[in-house]
């Protein structure tokens, strides 16, 4: 799979702090990425990096092979939607859409024809003659993508999309990102872990301005390699785990302290659906009570694991 947005041996300081350090970051054409990590670990540098608004100390940024060079905007090449992005109360949602997309050069017919089809897009098509004003702050949002979708081709940058809306406005605008990224290449940044998982193909963590984590979500997860087993009861029957660790390509059995749980370790992912049937048949066999079963780490864990503050 080709890349969309590279970023090799990026680093960017002010002054005496740095806050991307040595960043080298390949994203998927057609994935829907996500940028996560704790506060201060250099999400919204690197946001302002690749969208083109600030210069990196070091490094090179490239958008689909072409690279970004200082006092060139990236303009065809990726949109950005900040959190905080303001619209002009006064307009109307079409007539604002019509007037960002001639700034950006087009036409007045095709700004027209590219900003309806982008509201009919976005489940706005009724909203269209309402003045930004008069629309509820999940609807401004929903402009604000289908800003974004105004252009050609462009690589989509999305700052926290969903922060502050109620839980089933985000779910929504959630969904409607998730059903946009099959035409473009989509990159959001998100505190909200559970969110990140559902939506996102790949992802990205970041820590104190490093990467410390990226690939497939599955990668990230270890969706392939880690099973984990949640028991009703500790086992009584010990020969249960020697069972488990015979099985092909187990490498590992590990009970939880208090026996309710065991986390097995795969050698080869291509395996793991057989590796599961095979677990759940040996434990059966030995009387334990099952009470689920999940393939790899919740992406919650993985970021504490990977973000966790070392001592010394």
């Amino acid at each position: 799979m080709s890349a969309a947005v590279e970023m090799i041996g990026v680093t960017k300081d002010y002054g005496r702090v740095r806050a991307v350090d040595d960043l080298s970051l390949s994203i998927p054409e057609g994935s829907l990425y996500g940028l996560i990590g704790p506060n201060g670990a250099g999400k919204t540098t690197t946001f302002a990096l690749l969208g083109g608004f600030l210069r990196p100390t070091k490094g090179e940024i490239r958008i689909r092979g072409r690279q970004l060079l200082p006092g060139l905007p990236p303009v065809g090449q990726v949109l950005s939607l900040p959190q905080d992005a303001a619209l002009p109360n006064h307009k109307r949602v079409l007539e604002c859409l019509i007037f960002l997309a001639q700034l950006g050069g087009m036409s007045g017919a095709e700004a027209r024809q590219k900003s309806e089809q982008a509201l009919k897009d976005v489940g706005l098509s009724e909203l269209a003659d309402r003045k930004l004003s008069q629309l509820s702050h999940g609807q401004r949002r929903r402009v604000g993508i289908a800003q974004t979708l105004v252009g050609h081709d462009e690589v989509i940058m999305l700052d926290e999309p969903t922060a502050g809306l109620d839980p089933r406005t985000a779910l929504e605008l959630g969904q409607l990102i998730q059903s946009l990224h099959a035409r473009r290449t989509i990159v959001l940044s998100s505190h909200n872990l559970s969110e990140v998982e559902t939506l996102c193909t790949h992802a990205a963590i970041l820590s104190k301005g490093k990467l410390v984590a990226s690939g497939t979500m599955d990668e990230i997860k270890g969706t392939g390699q880690l099973l984990l087993v949640a028991l009703g009861q500790p086992l009584s029957n010990p020969a249960a785990l020697q069972a488990l660790a015979t099985i092909v390509s187990v490498r590992a059995v590990n009970p939880s302290p208090d026996g309710t749980g065991i986390e097995i370790q795969c050698g080869d992912p291509n395996l793991a659906d057989q590796v599961t049937t095979e677990v759940l048949k040996v434990l059966i066999q030995h009387g334990a009570q099952v009470k689920g079963v999940e393939r790899g780490r919740k992406l919650e864990q993985r970021f504490l694991e990977t973000t966790a503050p070392t001592s010394g």
